[in-house]
C-alpha cells in the first residue's frame, strides 16, 4: 500500500519539517519512528513547507495537534497560504503558537526559533514554478500558486529539491534541478490522456495541472541532459509508473531514473 505524497528532512535526526503534510500523516508518522513523540504531547517535527494548497499535500494540517504549547512553523509562498486558509481548518496554524511564512520567489528561509535547523544547518530556498491553484480554488495560474523547496544541506553541501507538482519545466526550474545531488518530481501521471484514457475523469494531466513525465514534451524529455539522482513521487492511481513491468515504468528505469516508494531513504 502507498500513502500519498510527504518528505521528512532533517539535518540531524533530531528536528524534523514536513515537506507536504498528507490527510495520511498519522499513517506515515507511525510508519517512520524518528517522526513519533519523545515524551507525552510531543513532537519531533518543527513545521512544514508547503508547495501548493491542493488537499492531498497540505489536508494534513487538519490532522495534527492544532492547540498546545508546541509550535509549528509552516512556510509556503503568499499564494498558497491565502488559498489554503480560506479552509477553516487551517485558520489556527497563522495564529500563536503557530507561524505561517510566506516567502517570495527564490527567498532564503529564516530561521525562526532557537534552535531552528533552517538558515542554521539547512539552507532552504523557496522557487516558484508553473502550476495552478487547487481545484477548489478554480485551477487558476497565480504567482507562487505551485512552489519548489531547494535546500542544501550547509555541512555537507548536499543539496535535494522538492518538486512534486509543477505544470512545466522552465529554465529557472531546470537550473535548480541541475545543480542538485537529488531531486523529486512531479510524477503525477505518465501521459497527458491518462485520465480520459482510462474513463476516470474527462480532464488531462495539465488541465490539472502537472505535466506528464512521459511524451516528446514531457519531464523525461525535459530533464534527458541531467545526471544526478531523479525520483518521481506523487503518483496517481492510474499512473502505470506504479507497475514495475509495464512499458511507462521501463521507459522511466530506461533513463536512470527512479519512482519513489514509502520508506525511501536519501542521505546527502
Amino acid at each position: 500500500m502507498r500513502t500519498q505524497s510527504s518528505f521528512a528532512l532533517s539535518a540531524d535526526g533530531d528536528v524534523w519539517y514536513l515537506v507536504n503534510v498528507s490527510p495520511d500523516v498519522a499513517m506515515q508518522i507511525e510508519a517512520f519512528a524518528p517522526l513519533q513523540p519523545r515524551k507525552t504531547r510531543g513532537t519531533p517535527i518543527a513545521g512544514f513547507f508547503a508547495t501548493d494548497a491542493n488537499v492531498d499535500h497540505l489536508g494534513g494540517l487538519a490532522v495534527v495537534r492544532q492547540q498546545g504549547e508546541h509550535r509549528f512553523v509552516v512556510r509556503s509562498s503568499a499564494a498558497v497560504r491565502d488559498v489554503a486558509l480560506r479552509q477553516p481548518a487551517f485558520a489556527p496554524f497563522t495564529q500563536p503558537p503557530h507561524l505561517w511564512r510566506a516567502l517570495a520567489d527564490g527567498e532564503a528561509c529564516a530561521a525562526e526559533f532557537e534552535g531552528d535547523p533552517v538558515a542554521t544547518a539547512l539552507d532552504v530556498r523557496a522557487l516558484f514554478v508553473p502550476g495552478l491553484t487547487p481545484g477548489y480554488d478554480g485551477r487558476r495560474t497565480a504567482p507562487g500558486a505551485v512552489v519548489a523547496f531547494d535546500v542544501r544541506d550547509m555541512r555537507t553541501g548536499g543539496r535535494v529539491v522538492f518538486a512534486p507538482v509543477f505544470s512545466g519545466t522552465n529554465a529557472a526550474l531546470i537550473e535548480a534541478l541541475s545543480g542538485a545531488d537529488a531531486v523529486f518530481l512531479d510524477g503525477s501521471f505518465f501521459s497527458d490522456d491518462e485520465m480520459p484514457a482510462l474513463g476516470l475523469s474527462e480532464k488531462c494531466a495539465r488541465a490539472l495541472g502537472h505535466q506528464p513525465v512521459g511524451g516528446e514534451d514531457g519531464t523525461l524529455a525535459a530533464i534527458a541532459g541531467l545526471g544526478n539522482r531523479r525520483v518521481f513521487a506523487h503518483l496517481n492511481n492510474s499512473n502505470p509508473m506504479l507497475d514495475p513491468d509495464s512499458p511507462a515504468a521501463l521507459a522511466v528505469a530506461e533513463t536512470g531514473a527512479e519512482v519513489a516508494y514509502d520508506g525511501m531513504e536519501l542521505r546527502l
